[in-house]
């Protein structure tokens, strides 16, 4: 398996999943918005509004798998949330590209994949890689989501668009001249 291949158990949602209804309660956390993140807080209340036990059993590496207009209504807590319950990608039919913008930048990849939600079952094993785009169903069946830049790859290996920029910042501090 190549360094970007992400393979893991399918937690799958249908269409219009909101952002501030579905994803995380965003009426419990509205009143801390903009503050830091309690992230155990969020990742306590993910999906926990469609799927009761998402919380308690989403293991590391799993994948999200979502129908049309994922996300809709986000936060950069939604993202966060996500991340923080251990997923390793989420792969969907169609999202903002917001949604997408701010996931990358705490390091999760969100894949926009036409057809994915015919070919998947909740449960089921997905291998997905947001270098090249491939995602390969259980059955086998492969479908082209459309594939990460070389920046978008960087950024989602660092962990998100801070944690790049500091090695960068980093790497062109030990390389500059002294004196």
């Amino acid at each position: 398996m190549s360094d970007t291949k992400l393979r893991g158990s399918i937690w799958k949602f249908g269409d219009n999943v909101s952002g501030d209804d579905g994803i995380i309660e965003f009426s419990i956390i509205r009143e801390g918005f903009g503050k830091a993140f309690d992230e155990d807080a969020l990742r306590a209340m993910c999906f926990r509004r469609l799927r009761p036990e998402f919380p308690a059993e989403v293991r590391p590496g799993d994948l999200v798998v979502g129908g049309s207009n994922f996300g809709h209504h986000n936060h950069v807590e939604v993202s966060v949330a996500i991340k923080a319950s251990g997923i390793g990608a989420v792969v969907v039919e169609s999202c903002e590209s917001g949604i997408i913008r701010r996931a990358l930048n705490v390091g999760l990849p969100i894949m926009i994949c036409p057809g994915i939600a015919a070919a998947v079952e909740d449960g089921e094993m997905l291998e997905a890689d947001p270098a090249t785009g491939l995602v390969t169903a259980a059955s086998g069946r492969v479908l082209h989501a459309r594939p990460f830049s070389a920046r978008m790859v960087q950024v989602w290996r660092a962990g998100g668009a801070i944690p790049l920029l500091q090695q960068e910042f980093a790497a062109r501090r030990a390389a500059a001249p002294v004196g």
